[in-house]
């Protein structure tokens, strides 16, 4: 039973489960189609709201289109006016017509009456100029119009002779006429005749002048003159020319115009112009760009003949290599003068001959200065200064017109050099002889055989001739008594020394003796009855740049010393602002020289420790480094002392060459009265390494004799008397030389003190005049203890 309740649940569950399906399957197609129907709605709800919006648009557009409609209407309204009125106006203009065209007729009527052909010879002229102007104005398009198809043209003469018809005419004479020349001008010589051979055909001639410049050579303006005869016909009414003869020649401007100067000539003055423009130049030392401004980037410069050494002869390419020439010459001449000119076969000078050869192709000029001639003065420092060269040029320039630069350039010049003496140019003036001149000087009497030494000056010139000095002449003959002199001379023509351009010719000195200047004259001195040369002692206040060279061969005058030449260079030793010689025996020229660097150095200055010596105390000290074998010259305020070469210090422990020089300074009270009563002046002593002692000496390392040093004392010297100092004080007095104001010593051969005594002067002392000469000379002669 149960079961079948169960049953009864199941089936009616079935039931209801199917029945419940089918009604959900109603319920879904019920709602899909609800769905669907919704969709269109609202599908139709948008476009509704979309054709309101276009009705709202179209109803804005029919009013706009309704207010243009009025315009439009006002428009027309007008438009129908304005046609109202054109109507009338037509009516009018359609009456004038009438009007217009009987008055036409009746102008065609008068016209027919006229004879038209009265006006074709003013044509055909016109066709003709129009011709010769489109030549000047050289365009084919301004030709070739007025040239009929038949053209023949027979061009005889200038320019570009032959026969064409119109295609050679412009193809090959236009062309030609066009290619050759830049600036053209024309005009007729008189009014062109016009003849006419029949009713179409007109014979016209005239002369015709074209003024060109070719474009290769605008420099040279040509003149064509043609006498042409020209054939003009009415082809299809229009005139135009058929037949051309041209009979051309070429003419001078100056010879079509009045006054006008030659081409050749305005051009010979331009080329001129540039040539001395570069003689100037070099006489002005213009830099080298400058002088060589005018020559082509590959011009040449060709030099020959004499030249100073520092210019080489040869080719040179290029302004590069011309201006390194132009350089060399800046710096070798301080200064030039120059001038050009050309010198024919009978001597007679004329100026500088111009060639100018012009053509339309090309322009070239030549010009000759057969004698330019440059005075060149060597510049400081340069070979052979201060020589002044008188350089005589053969110059040939020959030069091209550059079209480029408008301007004539040099091609390649030729120089042809000669050096002559300036004498040949400067009469009056001396530039190759030398001549030395006398301007100072100063004259002793020697007297060999005494024991007396002398002392000459003249300017920084001082001279101390050594006691028993002799003239020795040619012939062997001793002088003893004779006129030594002390000579300056000024200098002309007189230049550097051989191969020596640093040096700079000053003035020279001379010695003479009894006025001869001779290198046959020696003086010399006898030592145990063997003849040696005896040199005087040479001082000269001088910087040690300076030195001198040895010259003679010349003629001495009294006034003047005429020719000669260098023969060698001098040895001087130096010391601060002082050199001094020991070698010049002979009575000859010797030149200062002046170099732009030191010769030689001086003694160097050294620290050198120095004491009491011999109850003398030392107040001031000079030291100086010495080398003996060279010799030197040491400066000490007032003193000047000279060690002679090949000096040797002989010493207890050994021998020096090479060693420290002293000149010492005591205070003169140290040393009292002298034995004659003179008082002390002066005391100083000279000192070896800082010794001042007895036991040393110098001797001369080649002879072995002593070498003693020459004392030059610039002091009062009057009286005065020179005493040797030792343990014992005053020891004996020395032998002296003594001058005006200086004081002389030539035996001093050991480092001891020395003292100068001179009288006292006391109040009731008459003062007395120093003498004027400057030969004033004593000296004394004792033997020292240590002989």
């Amino acid at each position: 039973m149960a079961d079948m309740k169960t049953i009864g649940f199941a089936i009616v569950a079935i039931i209801l489960v199917i029945i419940a399906a089918i009604g959900f399957y109603e319920y879904s197609v019920v709602n899909s189609k609800y769905i669907s129907v919704n969709s269109n709605y609202q599908s139709l709800n948008e476009q509704y709201t979309a054709l309101q919006g276009n009705y709202t648009k179209l109803n804005q557009t029919y009013s706009q289109l309704a207010s243009e409609y009025k315009v439009l209407e006002g428009m027309y309204n007008a438009l129908l006016a304005e046609a109202k009125g054109n109507y009338t106006l037509y009516q009018q203009a359609e009456s004038n017509y009438t009007y217009y065209k009987t008055l036409y007729e009746q102008m065609l009527q008068q016209i027919s009456k006229l004879n038209v052909s009265g006006y074709k010879p003013g044509a055909a002229l016109s066709v003709v100029m129009q011709f010769y102007d489109g030549i000047a104005i050289e365009s084919p398009a301004d030709v070739v119009p007025f040239l009929a198809s038949n053209f023949t043209a027979n061009i005889i003469g200038e320019p570009f002779a032959g026969t064409y018809n119109l295609t050679t005419f412009n193809n090959t004479w236009l062309a030609n006429f066009f290619g050759t020349y830049e600036t053209v001008y024309f005009y007729t010589t008189a009014l062109p005749t016009v003849t006419q051979i029949n009713g179409n055909t007109f014979n016209i001639t005239d002369v015709v002048q074209y003024f060109v410049a070719p474009t290769a050579d605008p420099v040279y303006l040509q003149v064509f003159n043609a006498s042409n005869t020209i054939i003009v016909q009415y082809i299809h009414g229009v005139p135009e020319i058929t037949e051309l003869l041209w009979k051309g020649n070429e003419v001078s401007p100056s010879t079509v115009i009045a006054g006008y100067p030659s081409q050749h000539s305005m051009q010979a003055n331009q080329v001129l112009e540039e040539f001395l423009s570069q003689i100037n130049a070099l006489g002005a030392e213009f830099p080298a760009s400058v002088i060589a401004q005018n020559f082509a980037p590959n011009g040449q410069l060709i030099l020959m003949g004499q030249l100073p050494t520092v210019f080489k002869v040869g080719t040179y390419n290029g302004t590069s290599q011309i201006e390194s020439v132009f350089n060399s010459w800046d710096s070798y001449f301080v200064f030039a003068l120059t001038y050009a000119q050309n010198l024919l076969p009978n001597g007679t000078a004329i100026p500088p001959t111009v060639k100018v050869y012009l053509s339309p192709s090309n322009a070239t000029a030549e010009v000759i200065a057969n004698d330019t001639v440059f005075f060149g003065f060597v510049n400081q420092g340069q070979p052979n200064f201060p020589m002044i060269y008188d350089i005589h040029v053969d110059i040939t320039a020959y030069l091209t017109y550059n079209t480029t630069t408008a301007s004539w350039q040099i091609t390649k010049e030729v120089w042809n050099s000669t050096e002559v003496n300036a004498l040949s140019d400067t009469i009056y003036y001396n530039l190759n002889e030398p001549i030395m001149k006398v301007n100072g000087e100063a004259t002793v009497t020697v007297n060999a055989s005494s024991n007396q030494g002398y002392t000459l000056q003249v300017g920084n010139i001082m001279v101390i001739v050594k006691p028993h000095t002799y003239a020795e002449l040619a012939n062997g003959t001793m002088l003893s008594v004779y006129n030594f002199s002390l000579v300056t001379f000024s200098l002309e023509a007189i230049y550097s020394p051989p191969a020596t351009p640093n040096l700079t010719p000053l003035y020279a000195f001379a010695f003479a003796v009894n006025n001869q200047i001779t290198p046959t004259i020696s003086l010399v001195t006898t030592v145990n009855g063997k003849v040696e040369a005896q040199a005087p002692i040479t001082i000269v206040w001088a910087p040690n740049t300076w030195t001198s060279w040895t010259w003679f061969g010349g003629t001495y005058n009294g006034t003047a010393y005429i020719g000669g030449g260098y023969k060698f260079l001098d040895h001087w030793l130096y010391g601060n602002g002082i050199m001094v010689n020991v070698q010049f025996f002979k009575p000859v020229i010797w030149i200062f020289e002046s170099a732009q660097t030191p010769i030689a150095s001086t003694p160097k200055p050294v620290q050198v420790s120095v004491g009491p010596a011999y109850g003398l105390t030392p107040v001031n000290v000079y030291s100086y480094e010495i080398n003996g074998t060279q010799g030197g010259v040491a400066v000490a305020g007032n003193m000047i002392v000279v060690i002679q070469p090949n000096t040797k210090i002989v010493t207890p422990s050994g021998n020096l060459t090479v060693f420290n020089f002293s000149v010492v300074f005591y205070n003169p009270a140290n040393a009292g009265a002298a034995p004659n009563g003179q008082v002390p002046i002066l005391a100083f002593a000279y000192a070896i390494n800082g010794n001042v002692t007895f036991s040393y000496s110098t001797i001369n390392s080649v002879t072995g004799l002593a070498n003693p040093f020459i004392t030059l004392i610039l002091t009062p010297s009057q009286n005065v008397t020179m005493w040797t100092w030792g343990p014992k004080g005053y020891m004996f007095e020395d032998p002296i030389i003594i001058g005006n104001g200086v004081v002389v010593n030539l035996t001093f051969f050991k480092p001891v003190p020395w003292i100068l005594t001179a009288p006292e002067i006391s109040s009731s002392s008459t003062s007395t005049s120093m003498s004027g000469s400057t030969s004033t000379t004593t000296s004394s002669t004792p033997t020292p203890y240590w002989a």
